[in-house]
């Protein structure tokens, strides 16, 4: 890999061989990954949060049934 600075720009550097320009931005590379996970948690979370309501939707269901299932039994 044949890397030069990116005039201008300390943290960018471009591959010669490809023609890609590299960050080497170790900070803000962290940072996208961490907001990359944040993200993904928060989707995972959302998931969840949704199965369970819909689990309690269900089992609510059930138990009006059995109530009335009781109810008319009278």
């Amino acid at each position: 890999m044949n890397l030069v600075q990116v005039e201008g720009r300390k943290n960018l550097m471009r591959d010669l061989d490809t023609g890609a320009i590299l960050n080497l931005d170790d900070k803000r590379s962290a940072g996208f990954k961490l907001a990359k996970l944040n993200r993904q948690n928060q989707k995972d979370q959302l998931e969840k949060n949704t199965n369970d309501i819909n689990s309690i939707k269900s089992e609510i269901t059930e138990i009006k049934t059995m109530l009335r299932t009781l109810i008319d039994g009278r």
